[in-house]
C-alpha cells in the first residue's frame, strides 16, 4: 500500500491542502494531554480553521483504547456528521482512529462489527475494509501505524488485546521531529524499544520478504542512532518550566545560546531518524504482521498496565535466540550490538516491568502461552518449531 508519507518540519500546515481534500468536517482523536502540550492539537485547529474544514475533538483516548473507547468517539463524531477522522498522537490515537473511521462509517452497526471478518462487499480493491479516509499524524517514534492498516485495541470481554481483521491505511501519513521534543523521556524509550520489536519480528518471520528485510535492517540502523536517547544518556527536548534540576541542558541554555542552538539541531536530527526507524518498521510489519513477542505482551499490557514497548521488547532475545545464527548475526549488527547478552542488557536497562511480582509474571505468561498453544495461527509466522517447552525459555 502506497501510503503518501511526510516526515518534516511544520508537517502539518505544509501538508494542510492534502488534509482539507479528503472531507469536509473532520473528527480529531487523539489523547487528553500530549498533543495539547507539544502544540500539534493547535496547529492542526489552525489549519483546519484556515481552510474552512469543520472539526470535532475526541480527546479521551486510553493508553490502550477499548472497543467502548471506540464506540464514545464513534457517537461523537456521527453527531457531528463527520466525514473523515485525523488521529493525532502515538499508536494509541492512531489505532483508535482507523477504528473509528469504521464505525463511523458503517454507523447503524454496533462494536461487534469491529471484530467481524469483513464480507468481500466492505472491501474495496485492495483489501481494505471501505470506510472514511484517515490521516496519521504521529507524534511518538514508536508503532508505525501510520504505516499500517492494523488496529489493535483492547478486549475488556477477554482481557487482552487483539487486532481487528479489518485493515484500514490512512490516506496520509504526517509526522514532525518538532512534537518529540515534547514528548517525557519514558514515551520515546518505551515507544523505541517498540520499534525494535517490530522490527526484529518482522525479519524472523516466514512472511518476510527480501523487502521486508531490506525495510528491517535500514531500520535498525537507523534505530540504533538514538540508543543513547534511550538509555536516557542525551536528554532532548523542551520543558514547560526550565530550572537547573530539570534537565542537564539548562546551563547550556542559559550560559551558551550557540551550543544550546547546535544541541537541539542535533536532538531534531536524531529523533528524525527514530521516526524514520518507526515508519519503517511499520512498512515492514504491513507486509509480515507481528509474532510471538507480541502475542505474549498483550495481557501484560492489558492486565498489569505495562507499556507496549517494555512488554514486547523482554521477550526479544528469547525469540531471537531460537532463529539461524546468520540471522542472529545480522540483527545484531544492524542494531550495533555484538552479541545477545549486549542487547539483553540494553533491555534490562529500558524495560521497566513496573515491579510486577513473580507470582504474577508467572500467572499472565503462562496465560498468554496456552493463548498462543490455542490458536496455531499464531504460530504460523514462526520460521523454527514452537511448542511449550521453546516458549517457557523464551518468557524465562
Amino acid at each position: 500500500m502506497n501510503i503518501p508519507t511526510y516526515l518534516e518540519i511544520n508537517v502539518i500546515k505544509n501538508h494542510k491542502e492534502e488534509i482539507a481534500r479528503l472531507g469536509r468536517n473532520a473528527l480529531i482523536v487523539t489523547g487528553n494531554n500530549s498533543s495539547k502540550a507539544n502544540g500539534s492539537l493547535s496547529c492542526l485547529e489552525e489549519v483546519l480553521t484556515g481552510t474552512g474544514t469543520k472539526y470535532a475533538i475526541y480527546d479521551h483516548v486510553l493508553e490502550n483504547p477499548s472497543v467502548e473507547n471506540i464506540m464514545e468517539a464513534r457517537n461523537i463524531g456521527v453527531s457531528k456528521g463527520c466525514d473523515f477522522v485525523i488521529g493525532l498522537g502515538g499508536g494509541s490515537a492512531m489505532d483508535a482512529a482507523k477504528a473509528i473511521s469504521i464505525l463511523l462509517f458503517y454507523n447503524k452497526e454496533s462494536s461487534d462489527f469491529l471484530y467481524r471478518a469483513p464480507e468481500k462487499d466492505y472491501l474495496d480493491d485492495e483489501g481494505q475494509t471501505i470506510c472514511f479516509p484517515v490521516v496519521e499524524i504521529a507524534t511518538t517514534c514508536g508503532t508505525g501505524s501510520e504505516a499500517t492498516g492494523v488496529s489493535v485495541l483492547s478486549r475488556n470481554d477477554l482481557q487482552t488485546k487483539k487486532s481487528l481483521p479489518h485493515r484500514v491505511y490512512p490516506s496520509l501519513a504526517l509526522m514532525d521531529p518538532t512534537y518529540l521534543m515534547y514528548a517525557p523521556y519514558k514515551i520515546i524509550r518505551n515507544t523505541a524499544i517498540d520499534v525494535m520489536s517490530h522490527l526484529i519480528e518482522s525479519y524472523i518471520n516466514t512472511g518476510a520478504t527480501a523487502q521486508s528485510k531490506e525495510l528491517v535492517i535500514k531500520g535498525l540502523k537507523l534505530w540504533s542512532r538514538g540508543k543513547d536517547i534511550i538509555l536516557g544518556k542525551r536528554q532532548v527536548g523542551y520543558v514547560k518550566n526550565e530550572h537547573p534540576n530539570n534537565v542537564t541542558d539548562y546551563i547550556r541554555r542559559s550560559q551558551n545560546p550557540e551550543l544550546a542552538k547546535a544541541d537541539e539541531v542535533t536532538d531534531l536530527k536524531m529523533l528524525s531518524d527514530m521516526l524514520l526507524a518507526s515508519n519503517i518498521a511499520g512498512q515492514a510489519i504491513a507486509i509480515t504482521g507481528t509474532s510471538l513477542p507480541h502475542a505474549l505482551s498483550y495481557r501484560l499490557t492489558y492486565l498489569k498496565n505495562v507499556p507496549h514497548g517494555p512488554a514486547t521488547g523482554i521477550f526479544q532475545p528469547g525469540f531471537m535466540s531460537y532463529a539461524d545464527e546468520r540471522t542472529v548475526r545480522t540483527l545484531l549488527r544492524a542494531m550495533d550490538f555484538q552479541t545477545l547478552d549486549d542487547l539483553k542488557a540494553f533491555l534490562g536497562k529500558t524495560c521497566d516491568l513496573r515491579n510486577i511480582s513473580e507470582l504474577d509474571y508467572s500467572i499472565i505468561v503462562e496465560n498468554s502461552i496456552k493463548d498462543i498453544l490455542s490458536e496455531p495461527a499464531r504460530i504460523k509466522k514462526v520460521p523454527y518449531p514452537v511448542n511449550r517447552e521453546v516458549l517457557e525459555d523464551i518468557v524465562s
